[in-house]
């Protein structure tokens, strides 16, 4: 197989009402096929995941590892992307039309872009959406004062379905803290901030779920999940505060 330009990560865990979406999704992109490789985690999901995916097997490549969250995830899955750009997707999200082409545009642009994000359309369990995009193109590095206050503006165009990195860029940063549960994605897009321009496409291209077993944006006042986004949180700011 010769090297694809791009990698579209797919990490998932019981993602069994949302997987296939998520892979169709990569599957039907406006981008050439020999220039793309999928690839998907499975985090020791426990429900029909597995079973799905492998419904796609002449079309993607498997990792199955024990559970242990999306920072041991990503451990596992980047180092094996053949991508020269590695572009997330959460398995219970999925992409539009046409995003692998822009953001693939947008890198070959520049060398010095390392990130890019967008705009999102987040999909509420009763079918509303909202989408939150940007007017105009953005760019910019935290490499400064102003850098550091329009990353805070900006950040939430880099969850984990909307970043994509040149794959030299991830390699930089290293290993992903296995403490982070989720928000791993919040590391990776900060320190990616340090090392390169980041670039916020002003279009939408993700479709992002809320959902009861969403582990970050739950949609009840359960007090489990309520502890473990706090502290994950923490282990996030003590982790990037000391890295950066």
């Amino acid at each position: 197989m010769s090297k694809p330009f791009v990698t579209a990560l797919i990490d998932t865990y019981n993602h069994e009402a949302f997987i296939e979406k998520a892979i169709n999704s990569v599957l039907d992109q406006n981008f050439p096929g020999v220039d793309t490789e999928v690839l998907v985690v499975d985090d020791g999901s426990t429900d029909r995941t597995p079973e799905l995916i492998r419904k796609f097997a002449s079309s993607v490549r498997v990792l199955s590892k024990v559970n242990g969250g999306q920072g041991s995830a990503f451990n596992a899955a980047i180092p094996e992307a053949k991508g020269v750009i590695v572009a997330f997707l959460d398995g219970d999200d999925w992409w539009a039309p046409g995003k692998l082409a822009a953001v693939a545009e947008a890198f070959a642009g520049d060398t010095r872009i390392g990130l890019v994000g967008h705009g999102i359309t987040e999909v509420y369990p009763d079918g509303r959406q909202r989408t939150e995009v940007l007017r105009e193109m953005s760019r910019f590095r935290i490499n400064s004062v102003e850098g550091a206050k329009t990353f805070r503006m900006r950040k939430c165009f880099l969850g984990t379905s909307r970043m994509a990195y040149r794959t030299e860029i991830l390699h930089r940063i290293g290993k992903v803290p296995e403490a982070l549960e989720f928000e791993a994605d919040e590391y990776l897009f900060t320190l990616a901030g340090l090392f390169a321009d980041v670039m916020i496409l002003p279009e939408t291209f993700t479709f992002y779920r809320l959902h009861d077993s969403n582990l970050f944006q739950f949609l009840k006042g359960d007090s489990q999940a309520i502890r473990r986004k706090q502290r994950v949180l923490k282990s996030l700011a003590e982790i990037t505060s000391t890295a950066i």
